[in-house]
């Protein structure tokens, strides 16, 4: 169930506890050369409701994070918590994770993909059927429901597995460069829907992407890690105003300023693996 604001905020001193904090998030392994560490010193807050997203070179551990995060991998150090409590062992209950691949049912419909989660989660048959129209239409695939992922193109499916996400239902959506495979056109037109729906959601975002300027144009906050092992090491704040038009808000100013520094941040990791 989803936390409310006030439900979050401590009596004594006013303030709102986090969505999500990661405290000191550490990952390391041992390998037949030795131990390696993939993660070292993670720490974040999320509020309820807020985008934030991570850039960072290949290998510097971005969808490890995710996965520590989702109770897919065990963190060997420090501390993840949901609303103020230590999240449990597992996939917690609340936390949502979109990989880059559409991961859907081959042998289920549209609107059967869409389905499972309301089914898994006890939905009564006629919600389940009324739920399932209403993020066919949101997301735009009215008249697939019957289709199947192989007749469906890229950016079709990617629409599938967003709207399975939101049947779901998490407080913490974790994306793992979600529009990724798809060209640059195709990109731009699903985050720019993606964003209008999430600014309906009021739901808590980590957005994984190598794109610079997917990430400026919808995030609130930028998060920069260094190449391995992998930390936070400088972020950026989105003062852009929202509702947001993600195509045109990239001919902003602001816009212009954040991504040359965001991009001299990155660049400083790549000059330093070069040396």
């Amino acid at each position: 169930m989803t936390a409310t604001t006030d439900e979050l905020r401590d009596p004594a001193t006013g303030l709102v506890t986090p969505k999500l904090s990661l405290r000191g998030v550490g990952l390391g392994y041992r390998t037949p050369k030795g131990r390696f560490t993939a993660l070292e010193n993670v720490s974040l807050d999320l509020a309820a409701g807020e985008f934030v997203a991570l850039v960072g070179p290949s290998g510097c551990g971005k969808s490890t994070l995710l996965k520590l995060v989702a109770g897919l991998l065990p963190a060997t150090s420090g501390e993840i918590l949901l609303d103020g409590e230590p999240a449990p062992e597992g996939v917690p209950e609340g936390v949502g994770l979109v990989f880059q691949s559409d991961a859907l049912f081959p042998w289920r419909t549209v609107a059967d993909n869409i389905r499972f989660p309301l089914a898994l989660k006890g939905v009564p048959a006629a919600q389940q059927r009324a739920e399932v129209q209403r993020l066919v239409e949101l997301v735009g695939l009215k008249s697939f429901e019957q289709s199947y992922p192989n007749q469906l193109s890229g950016g079709m499916r990617k629409r599938v597995g967003i709207a399975r996400a939101i049947a779901y239902d998490p407080d913490v959506y974790l994306m793992d460069e979600p529009f990724g495979p798809l060209d640059a056109q195709m990109r731009i037109r699903l985050g720019g829907e993606f964003l209008s729906i999430w600014e309906t959601l009021g739901k808590s975002v980590v957005f994984v992407t190598h794109d610079v300027e997917e990430a400026v144009a919808m995030a609130d906050r930028v998060l920069v890690m260094s190449r391995g092992p992998g930390t936070i090491k400088e972020e950026f704040r989105i003062d852009l105003d929202r509702p947001r038009h993600f195509q045109e808000v990239r001919f902003e100013p602001e816009f212009q300023r954040l991504q040359r520094a965001i991009w001299r941040s990155l660049a400083e990791e790549f000059d330093e693996e070069r040396a």
